[in-house]
């Protein structure tokens, strides 16, 4: 028995016309999406089991046996109920579970009208993942082809969640705009070479479960940068950053310590609370719409966007996101965070592109730590932000 093709209503004009329009931009799968209304799936798949390129679309709850189901098969999973003017959507893929609430266009009274399955499938096609595919689907302005770009008709996040919906948090301290060369070093030794060369941004990020080691690493890095015009953030090791913070005074003239960076799965367990009263910066690193939206109402210092390029320093949750979602990520993002850092693979040859988007920064690190000549290469790098000396 054959599958026939999907009862779901789609706009497939609208489809082709949104893959045509951006398609240069943002790059187009080889595989076609399907979409389906979760029953007829369901029937379908007796005959002829879902795959990873089927979006299964249900209007209200979906009890666990069918999710686990839909799991088993790698489909994606997108469940959608109203709760008053807004649509609360509940997105799985083999990338994890996110909850969206979006506020409802006056006159939208369809959970899955045809535009909105079309946009889905062009942005999936478009090789964005599930949930950063759902963003844009609710984001977009009906009865245009232009990228969103406004904040506000973008969904907010209910899970994973880092500030309830109903609530609104304090900012952190603000970084200035312009955060310059950002060279992300893993050892002290890195931090005392680059802070002479007057690099304005420096990241100590040094991977060990020694605390002793880790204390040793900070206070050092601390030192270096103290009295200087570096301003030194220190990676993942929050809570050893903090002490040494406090023990001088809660005061990063003091300490030597400007701030604290962190990634997705790091702010989950910090004390974000305990971070804000420090007065350190919070910087935070994003690699997609759903994830920039988590972080957004926490009101971080900057946001890293990336990765921009391919990069060997660490394994990353995405591929690279390419020139053209960095571009879409800093216009959408630049209202919100002022500061904006592009990360991932930057070097001498790509940093006048990276500049291009309007963000103050871009962390560098094999460009300086793998540089046959580190002042020259330091210098080279700072000139294109025109801060050589």
């Amino acid at each position: 028995m054959t599958r026939q093709p999907t009862p779901m209503p789609v706009d497939t004009a609208l489809q082709s016309a949104l893959v045509a329009r951006h398609g240069e931009t943002f790059g187009v799968a080889d595989r076609g999406w399907r979409a389906w209304r979760l029953q007829d799936a369901l029937t379908a798949d007796a005959a002829e089991p879902l795959g990873q390129a089927d979006l299964l679309l249900a209007d209200g709850e979906v009890d666990a046996a069918t999710i686990d189901r839909v799991a088993a098969r790698g489909a994606m999973l997108i469940q959608t109920e109203r709760e008053g003017g807004q649509w609360i959507d509940t997105v799985r893929s083999p990338m994890g579970t996110w909850v969206f609430a979006t506020q409802a266009d006056a006159n939208d009274d369809a959970a899955q009208s045809p535009a909105f399955v079309a946009t889905l499938l062009a942005t999936l096609a478009l090789h964005f993942p599930a949930h950063d595919a759902l963003c844009l689907a609710r984001a977009w302005q009906p009865g245009t082809l232009d990228w969103p770009a406004e904040f506000s008709r973008f969904p907010r996040v209910r899970h994973a969640a880092l500030v309830a919906p109903e609530q609104s948090a304090e900012p952190f301290v603000p970084c200035p705009a312009r955060l310059g060369l950002y060279a992300v070093v893993p050892t002290a030794d890195w931090i005392e070479r680059l802070v002479p060369l007057g690099v304005p941004t420096v990241q100590l990020r040094f991977k060990s479960d020694d605390a002793a080691a880790v204390r040793e690493q900070i206070a050092r890095s601390a030192l270096a940068a103290r009295g200087s015009r570096s301003r030194l953030f220190i990676n993942d090791h929050w809570r050893a950053a903090l002490d040494y913070h406090a023990a001088h005074g809660n005061d990063s003239a003091g300490s030597g310590i400007y701030g604290i960076h962190l990634g997705q799965e790091d702010l989950d367990e910090a004390d974000l609370d305990a971070l804000r009263a420090s007065g350190l910066r919070l910087g935070v690193s994003t690699h997609g719409y759903a994830e920039m939206l988590r972080v957004a109402p926490l009101r971080p210092s900057y946001l890293a966007l990336g990765a921009i390029f391919p990069t060997t320093t660490k394994v990353m949750p995405t591929q690279p996101q390419g020139l053209g979602r960095f571009y879409a990520y800093a216009r959408l993002m630049r209202e919100q965070v002022p500061a904006l850092v592009g990360i991932g693979g930057v070097d001498a040859s790509n940093l006048p592109q990276v500049l291009e988007a309007g963000v103050g920064s871009a962390a560098v690190v094999r460009a300086i730590t793998e540089a046959a000549d580190v002042p020259a290469a330091v210098a080279r790098l700072m000139a294109a932000f025109g801060e050589a000396d």
